[in-house]
């Protein structure tokens, strides 16, 4: 009799187990598809590149057809949703689907404005969030410069990495391609990749090595710059998934270059989400 009920409680159990994970495999099977631009800023560029230039426009445009395409329900761009009351980020968007004169360089309103407007989008969605990335930069390079470290920070040093922008001629392949182009290049897995390895192998290795020292202030100075950028993302992302009903097919969102490794990585993990690499989606 005992045998029994032990077999039946452990059916049950296993029951319970399967439907449970049941539940939660058909909770995220429906997953949103997040599309991750990374890009430069258009209006820090200098006066020989002005996006409002007729060519650049052109390629803007064509760059807006293919964001188009994914159809993303939410469009989010690189702004803090904190200061909603003090950019009037609603109003700026209504004026442009109003009047439909565009005269910002910056590439939420070339980018952004425009693919939320052509998707009959009622607003765009900000996410950003501050970080403290200067001052714990100017810290650790401060070492650097001290203590023979600017190895790290040049990443000339044995194990660093050095960023697939400082190895080529940027601002040629910047000059010399189309913006559409010049996006595509900034958005391909080496840029991206040496990009987030110098964040991770190179400013680590920067400060004190005197773990020891209880009075030793200057460890880990150049992991705090890691931290700091980990945690930027972090909350950029908290913010994205907390503007969501989980009834999206899909996202977009327009972000500066270095940000798009560690928000792929947080939403890769994320069972709801799909990221589809811009590298593919860009070149359809």
């Amino acid at each position: 009799m005992k045998n029994h009920i032990v077999c039946l409680l452990f059916l049950s159990l296993l029951v319970s187990c399967e439907q449970k994970e049941e539940i939660a495999t058909t909770n995220a099977t429906k997953k949103i598809k997040v599309y991750l631009l990374g890009t430069f800023h258009f209006a820090q560029t200098d006066s020989t590149y002005n996006v409002l230039d007729a060519k650049h426009q052109q390629s803007i445009e064509e760059l807006c057809d293919i964001v188009v395409k994914q159809k993303p329900d939410k469009v989010f761009i690189e702004r803090q949703p904190e200061y909603e009351f003090r950019n009037k980020y609603d109003s700026l968007f209504k004026v442009y689907v109003d009047t439909d004169v565009l005269p910002y360089r910056n590439e939420l309103y070339q980018v952004g404005f425009r693919v939320a407007k052509r998707l009959k989008h009622s607003k765009v969605y900000q996410c950003d969030h501050p970080g403290q990335y200067g001052r714990y930069f100017s810290a650790a390079l401060k070492y650097a410069k001290e203590h023979n470290q600017m190895g790290y920070i040049d990443a000339s040093a044995k194990g660093t990495v050095l960023r697939e922008d400082d190895r080529v001629d940027e601002d040629s392949i910047q000059k010399n391609s189309s913006l559409l182009d010049y996006i595509k290049w900034i958005n391909s897995e080496a840029v991206m990749q040496t990009s987030h390895a110098s964040y991770i192998v190179n400013d680590p290795q920067v400060g004190s090595a005197d773990y020891y020292n209880y009075d030793d202030d200057d460890t880990l100075l150049g992991a705090e710059v890691t931290a700091d950028w980990y945690r930027r993302n972090i909350m950029i992302y908290s913010k994205m998934i907390n503007q969501l009903s989980y009834e999206e097919d899909a996202i977009f969102l327009i972000i500066g270059a270095d940000h798009v490794p560690i928000l792929e990585y947080l939403f890769t993990a994320n069972p709801y989400f799909e990221v589809i690499k811009a590298s593919s989606w860009l070149s359809n």
